[in-house]
């Protein structure tokens, strides 16, 4: 292996120590000092790796955008068929869903408030997200003949905001057994626009 894989390695290994420590602490009760010893590396390295606790949080808006990536592609190979975006918001609220993933959405919504450059990166994501939903949502209805009743835009916010709101009430400890079925059948239909 050579030093650049290396160094890329180690930082894979940062990254993932600082995700477990904000999950357990927060990321500002977290320290830089607990990421150095959750990662088992000294002090120093973790800084020549990451010059401080913002760019391990923005690091995590790029794993986050990673995780998303064949979601995306998911959307943009839909072709207008209604079942594969329906596959996409199933998917989409599962991983939305998994206890880390709801815990640290309530991490980045707080950060964000306080800190434009994570609420920016962050926002960047959901932008990316709402843009390709909508666009799969205006191809179901070019396929479909159909005029939806609220622009693909709005249509795809509202969408992701049921998904989203749902985990943040998981992350936060608010969701209980009766909400598991969130976006059932008729619901998901509903706000897709269409046919049920």
């Amino acid at each position: 292996m050579n030093r650049t894989d290396r160094n890329e390695q180690r930082a894979s290994q940062i990254l993932q120590a600082a995700l477990q420590c904000f999950l357990v602490k927060g990321f500002h009760q977290t320290s830089m000092r607990d990421i150095a010893q959750a990662a088992g590396v000294s002090l120093g390295n973790l800084y020549n790796h990451f010059p401080g606790k913002e760019a391990l949080i923005l690091a995590t808006a790029e794993a986050e955008q990673d995780e998303l990536q064949p979601l995306l592609q998911r959307l943009t190979d839909c072709n207008g068929e209604r079942a594969q975006v329906q596959g996409f918001l199933q998917d989409f609220h599962a991983l939305c869903r998994q206890p880390e993933w709801a815990l640290l959405s309530v991490e980045v919504l707080a950060e964000s408030a306080r800190n434009p450059a994570v609420a920016a990166a962050f926002a960047g994501n959901r932008a990316q997200l709402q843009r390709g939903l909508a666009g799969a949502l205006q191809q179901i209805a070019r396929r479909e003949r159909r005029r939806p009743a609220l622009p693909a835009t709005l249509q795809a916010q509202v969408l992701l905001d049921a998904i989203e709101s749902d985990a943040l009430r998981q992350g936060l400890g608010e969701a209980s057994a009766a909400d598991a079925d969130v976006l059932d059948p008729g619901l998901l239909a509903a706000l897709l626009g269409g046919r049920s």
